[in-house]
């Protein structure tokens, strides 16, 4: 393998000027996020303090811990630990990812299951981290940004965005050439999803001789969400801004002037023109505002966060050394020689990446004995299925068990599971493979009557040596107990019970029903102590909501449909005292030339003394 030089000066000024960049452009865009109208921004708001606080630069400094813990075999599931000891926002995907991850669901199933913002921006904007922890090798950083995008995005294209920008920002070790850097981020990510998409068009229309103004709108026109954090629209927004963009300044207020998720395009382009130019690039109007403070948001809290810019880009580097040696990437970080790339450049990502394009976000994935990084003795995978892993009360459940020889040698032994009481399930399973050979194992449990909030399997992989037992492997996994609900039509006289297996109700797909009028909901309840609640009912209509008989929500507009644990619409929530015990809970929706959607949520307040804002109750038992 050809040797390539990434000289030490060169990896400092550019992790540097990254981070930088990070600062300047969210700081820009962090105070007009989510307003979507063509804006005439010119320059910060005022800054006494410095830089603003920014979950884009946040949440990466909590993945650099991450590295720091557990190195470079660093992957989603410690990713996954790591959120939940020291992450606690509400927003969106994040709010619906934590509450996946306290319930003891693990990636992918914690950014797929029940989550309704898998498409956005969340992920794509912790990508510089992965870039430079692994400068000059696009595969490695992309593979390191999907571990990180499926612990909240999984199956959706927040994933992809991650990917993209990854892939791209890591390539600016050693190429500089803004086309083939986009060209070797879309090789990233799948030709078909709405990412790559989005970003062809941009091009297109770019080439075309369109303005920017335009190409703005045509982006809305194919490509928009109304939700303004949607990836495909901002990540093509920020690719517009240095297509279009005559220098940094420009760049980042074309980005940040088409509205949207502003801090996310603005922080993101900072970062990449910020690597490319370096902090002697970068003009001293934008970098003196800002300095080299490193602010950290509240909810974020509980490990050593850098104090300024400098630690921050050292920590880096010192990761990154690690993450070439360990994956044997051919690049060497020296402090003489100067960068040179010896390797030829790729055509496109390798088929390790492609396989990650295609993997199953309903199932985990195991490597055995668990803390294998890699050549296991053997690969677990646990299906849950496309209702996911949520079973009712009394109601039987279907789930897929495949285990995989990986090991040279003959395997023979056993699967067994171990059943919560009163539940009903398999006998043991008897095994043997060769080298290569996988077995697949479909099995029925049935749950008690016994409700709960969730319950701890656990599947145990006995192995047999001389026809003696002689290890067994214990693989623990979470299922959800689901919703129960009545559900009647606008023609129904008899309700239907259902179980949900999250927090979306959708009375057409459970009752067939294509109706206008209103359709009704019932279920119950049960708090396990008295607390202060936020009720949501968030709906893509009118919406009404009683509790215990009591009407304490009633929109007869229809608003945005916000499923979000912070930002439901006002009209859509109510907050109160909720009593220990059970509650009856009714719901009445109106269909108007659309099927009905609600999302019933409860969580807690904004104000609460620790450890952050609007988290979901997941003891609380609807049912």
């Amino acid at each position: 393998m050809d040797i390539s030089i990434l000289n030490e000066q060169d990896y400092y000024r550019i992790v540097y000027g990254g981070w930088l960049g990070k600062n300047i452009g969210g700081t820009l865009g962090a105070p007009v996020e989510g307003r979507k109208e063509l804006l005439e921004l010119t320059f910060y708001p005022e800054l006494p303090d410095g830089p603003l606080e920014n979950d884009d630069l946040d949440m990466q400094l909590v993945w650099l811990h991450a590295l720091e813990q557990y190195g470079p075999g660093l992957t989603s599931r410690e990713l996954g630990q790591e959120w939940l000891e020291h992450i606690f926002f509400p927003y969106d995907e994040y709010g619906y990812a934590l509450t996946n991850l306290r319930r003891g669901l693990i990636p992918p199933i914690s950014g797929w299951f029940n989550n309704p913002f898998n498409d956005c921006m969340g992920s794509p904007i912790r990508s510089e981290i992965w870039a430079m922890a692994a400068p000059g090798a696009p595969d490695t950083a992309a593979h390191y940004a999907y571990q990180d995008a499926i612990v909240d995005h999984a199956g959706g294209e927040g994933v992809y965005g991650e990917m993209f920008f990854a892939a791209l920002e890591s390539a600016i070790f050693f190429e500089k050439d803004r086309d083939r850097l986009i060209e070797i981020g879309m090789n990233h990510i799948p030709e078909h999803c709405r990412t790559a998409k989005a970003l062809k068009d941009l091009l297109r229309w770019q080439q075309e001789g369109k303005s920017w103004t335009e190409t703005r709108l045509l982006i809305l026109e194919h490509h928009g969400s109304d939700n303004f954090t949607d990836a495909p629209q901002n990540i093509a927004f920020t690719i517009l801004g240095w297509l279009y963009g005559e220098d940094f300044e420009d760049a980042i207020l074309k980005a940040v002037n088409c509205g949207y998720d502003t801090d996310c395009t603005a922080a993101t382009l900072g970062a990449i023109l910020g690597m490319l130019l370096g902090p002697e690039g970068l003009p001293d109007k934008w970098v003196k505002p800002v300095g080299e403070r490193v602010v950290v948001s509240s909810p974020i809290k509980g490990f050593p966060a850098p104090k300024n810019l400098d630690e921050l880009t050292r920590r880096t580097i010192r990761m990154g050394k690690q993450v070439l040696a360990t994956w044997d990437t051919g690049i060497l970080v020296h402090p003489d020689l100067p960068t040179s790339c010896r390797q030829e450049a790729s055509e496109g990502a390798d088929e390790a990446i492609k396989d990650l394009w295609d993997r199953k976000v309903t199932a985990n994935r195991y490597l055995l004995p668990q803390g294998t990084r890699s050549c296991p003795d053997a690969e677990l995978a646990i299906d849950f299925g496309s209702d996911g892993p949520a079973i009712g009360t009394g109601q039987w459940k279907t789930l897929h068990f495949t285990l995989t020889n990986r090991s040279p040698t003959p395997l023979a032994g056993s699967l067994s599971l171990e059943l919560p009481e009163d539940w009903e399930g398999p006998n043991a399973y008897k095994v043997s493979l060769q080298p290569g050979e996988s077995v697949q194992w479909e099995v029925e449990v049935r749950a008690s009557a016994v409700a709960a909030a969730y319950h701890e399997l656990a599947l145990y992989w006995t192995r047999i040596h001389d026809h003696s037992i002689w290890a067994a492997q214990k693989v623990a996994f979470t299922l959800v107990g689901a919703s129960r609900w009545t559900l009647w039509g606008p023609e129904s006289s008899v309700g239907k019970e259902i179980y949900v297996p999250g927090n979306r109700l959708e009375w057409e797909r459970e009752l067939g029903s294509q109706v206008d009028g209103v359709y009704r909901a019932l279920s119950m309840l049960f708090s396990p102590s008295e607390r202060k609640v936020r009720l949501i009912a968030a709906a893509n209509g009118p919406i009404t909501l009683k509790l215990n008989g009591q009407v304490v929500i009633e929109c007869k507009e229809t608003l945005a449909f916000m499923p979000a644990y912070h930002r439901a619409p006002q009209e859509q929530w109510v907050e109160l005292t909720l009593t220990a015990g059970t509650h009856k809970v009714e719901l009445e929706a109106l269909r108007n030339g659309a099927p009905p959607e609600v999302y019933v949520l409860s969580v807690a307040l904004k104000n609460t003394t620790t450890p952050g804002p609007n988290y979901f109750y997941t003891d609380m038992i609807w049912g």
